[in-house]
């Protein structure tokens, strides 16, 4: 995705600081944020990547329209739901190609060996559509017991 537009309540911006990283989630209403700032669009549906460090998993699957500032790949499945491709780049074959960055101090994927990677995907969408929504609720089921833990 490329252009720009700027961050508002009705079209809330994402910076890396608003990510629960490693959980896909958000960790604050990013629509009581003050100020604008200029990013790249994103809908309901589009994966948020962040390239930056991209071992520190700073990703989103948004349910809303916003704006994501920073350093991210704004990702808009065409074949595959944007379920099961959030499950995709978690796996450890793409966080391998993702963390085989460029630059030294500031690391970042690099899109041309992620996007010439091959990954296997079933041959039905539909079939990726199930596993999607599976691991989608894996992972909330997973997040609200470890919430529930005691912390030492």
């Amino acid at each position: 995705m490329s252009g720009s537009a700027l961050s508002s309540p009705e079209n809330p911006g994402v910076e890396y600081e608003d990510i629960n990283s490693g959980e896909g989630t958000l960790n604050k209403d990013v629509r009581l944020k003050v100020g604008t700032k200029k990013g790249q669009p994103f809908e309901p549906a589009d994966l948020l990547y962040g390239k930056l460090r991209p071992y520190l998993k700073n990703i989103l699957l948004p349910d809303f329209s916003g704006v994501a500032i920073g350093d991210f790949w704004v990702l808009r499945p065409a074949k595959y739901s944007s379920k099961f491709l959030f499950n995709l780049i978690q796996t450890p074959r793409f966080e391998e190609k993702a963390n085989c960055s460029a630059g030294s101090k500031m690391p970042r994927a690099d899109w041309k060996l992620v996007s010439n990677s091959i990954f296997a995907v079933p041959k039905d969408p539909r079939e990726a559509e199930r596993i999607g929504e599976l691991f989608l609720s894996l992972n909330s089921t997973i997040t609200l017991h470890q919430r529930e833990l005691p912390h030492h």
